[in-house]
């Protein structure tokens, strides 16, 4: 009986499979050919209805926004936020397919990149990060378009059909995916051949896997110690690089802060890590609705915290 059903939920996961490859298979042949003003209006209306009907992430969202400002933001506020952020995320979805199509002229169009982020990206070696704050996909094929020797780190997509169309996009700007298992010898391959290797820091990371505990919004919470190890052995410098919705259609990438190799001279590989998270917490204080609050962040208690410090879902 055992073996009847695993082979019943075997067959319903490649119907699944199958079923996920033919909507991302349209979606890749149609988006693209919509208008930008479309595009952003769909975002808009699906992103509202996806609030309205998803009471599960919106209710993460509104304990990671209690946590983060309790009661300095009003309820009618943390709810203009969420619904934003549903939007925002509808739209960095969209503009996965969207942008495939003309990438360079619409990247040149559409996404501006300072000069705080252009003047270190030309000089290479170096280690950028980010986070899930405005449009995080488009920052590889902004950087890839202007010359950028860029590699992102990203983690397989269990579709494997699914994974290599979305990857076949990423990389149709010029950027290469690094595959999250493993990446360590394809990061440093591309820091010695001077290129920019990208990370998005922001998830959860157990400290088996390399993770560090440090303060993000006053509660403890773990987070790769990658970029400080690569910076620190390679002797490059980390840029923290985001990429802000406009909200008309536009992104711009921007770079508030780098970590020079003389400023990382002395300092602890948590010590650099904490200084990433400083940077993202100052970068989301500035607009809570570009940073995805629906990801449960918080998930993983410190030993000897407080339980009462963590969200509901925390495991507590």
């Amino acid at each position: 009986m055992a073996r009847d059903r695993n082979r019943v939920n075997q067959g319903l996961r490649r119907f699944r499979f199958w079923i996920e490859a033919q909507l991302v298979d349209g979606a890749a042949w149609l988006i693209p050919r919509f208008p930008r003003r479309l595009v952003v209006a769909l975002a808009n209306g699906l992103g509202w209805f996806g609030y309205c009907v998803d009471r599960r992430d919106r209710r993460v969202a509104l304990a990671n926004l209690d946590l983060a400002f309790g009661s300095s933001l009003t309820d009618a506020r943390k709810r203009q936020i969420i619904t934003q952020v549903f939007q925002n995320f509808t739209l960095t979805t969209l503009d996965y397919f969207w942008f495939s199509r003309d990438t360079k002229a619409r990247v040149d169009r559409y996404v501006s990149i300072d000069a705080s982020t252009s003047k270190w990206i030309e000089k290479g070696p170096l280690v950028a990060v980010s986070a899930h704050f405005g449009n995080w996909e488009v920052i590889g094929q902004a950087i890839a378009t202007r010359g950028g020797k860029v590699s992102s780190v990203a983690k397989p997509i269990k579709n494997p059909r699914v994974d290599a169309v979305i990857n076949r996009i990423r990389e149709h700007s010029g950027q290469r995916i690094i595959p999250r298992e493993g990446a360590l010898k394809g990061m440093l391959r591309v820091l010695r051949d001077h290129g920019i290797v990208g990370l998005l820091l922001d998830q959860d990371t157990r400290v088996a896997d390399g993770g560090v505990f440090v303060e993000f919004f006053g509660v403890p919470v773990p987070i790769a110690s990658a970029a400080a190890g690569l910076a620190q052995k390679m002797n490059v410098p980390i840029l923290m690089v985001y990429c802000r919705n406009e909200r008309d259609g536009t992104y711009r990438c921007y770079s508030p802060e780098v970590l020079t190799p003389a400023e990382m001279s002395g300092l602890s590989p948590v010590e650099i890590t904490a200084r990433i998270t400083r940077s993202l917490e100052a970068e989301i204080r500035r607009d809570p609705s570009q940073w995805l609050w629906t990801y449960k962040r918080w998930k993983r208690r410190m030993p000897g915290v407080e339980a009462s410090r963590y969200p509901f879902y925390a495991d507590c």
